[in-house]
């Protein structure tokens, strides 16, 4: 009789207990699998910090499908300091600026305040970042951004109403057109404007070849142009479009051209 009542409690002791010590090895197995993937290696980013302190202004912007160059208003600007802060901002003029944190984690993720970037090269002077929707976003490094400037420079340079004479050496390389300013009705959709100009080849001390990007509306197209220059005068022939306008500051920081009614102002593009 008492060999039956042991008999019965330990298979029911068994039953019992079975599932806990089951239980207890899946929550084990858990457990050493969290530890060993706290364990593993993470994988540290190519950049650092310290390779981004100071300002830097976007000058071009390409997609990230064919790295065709596209047009936009919003250009973005950074300024990072030796606490880990950064400032952003995504207008020249208008937006206000934003002050947050600053990190680089794996993979060369960017976090600048509120903005994520892909960082995919850093130089001394030049950076170029993903936005991992559309676009790879060019900067540089500068002393000012553009707004800082502005009101600063001299009353005459300001006005830009004498034309100047220059060479062609003068306006040979990439310019990337930052700002521009027009009269009351210069623009409108028929109005093609000048985006990027690419002068490399000189052909002779009047006339050089290269690339074009010019918009109106939504359509951006790009075209090999042909730059003849004549004193103060320029112009700009792709195909069936041309411009034709007066050089009113040309040197190795600055390109201003145009007319009485519509003043291009450009700066080196990156690479140039």
């Amino acid at each position: 009789m008492y060999s039956f009542k042991f008999l019965l409690v330990f298979a029911l002791g068994s039953f019992f207990f079975a599932p806990l010590r089951a239980q207890y090895k899946r929550r084990g197995e858990i457990l050493q699998s969290r530890l060993n993937k706290k364990s593993a290696p993470k994988k540290t980013a190519d950049f650092r910090l310290e390779q981004l302190l100071g300002k830097w202004q976007e000058l071009e912007r390409k997609k990230r499908i064919d790295s065709s160059a596209v047009s936009y208003n919003d250009s973005i600007q950074l300024k990072f300091s030796d606490s880990n802060k950064v400032m952003t901002r995504t207008s020249t003029l208008t937006s206000m600026a934003m002050v947050g944190e600053a990190q680089i984690d794996e993979d060369n993720v960017l976090t600048a305040a509120a903005d994520e970037y892909t960082i995919k090269s850093v130089t001394t002077n030049y950076l170029v970042l993903d936005d991992n929707d559309q676009y790879l976003h060019y900067l540089k490094k500068v002393n000012n951004f553009w707004y800082e400037t502005l009101g600063k420079s001299p009353v005459k340079q300001d006005i830009y109403d004498t034309p100047i004479s220059v060479t062609i050496n003068a306006i040979l390389g990439k310019w990337f057109v930052y700002r521009r300013r027009a009269k009351p009705g210069a623009i409108n959709d028929n109005v093609l404007l000048i985006k990027h100009l690419d002068i490399p080849d000189k052909l002779n001390e009047h006339t050089a070849t290269g690339n074009v990007v010019f918009y109106n509306g939504q359509h951006t197209r790009q075209s090999a142009c042909t730059v003849s220059l004549e004193g103060s005068k320029i112009k700009i022939a792709a195909g069936k479009n041309s411009w034709d306008f007066s050089v009113y500051q040309a040197d190795t920081e600055n390109f201003v051209f145009g007319n009485s009614t519509l003043l291009y102002f450009s700066k080196p593009a990156m690479g140039n």
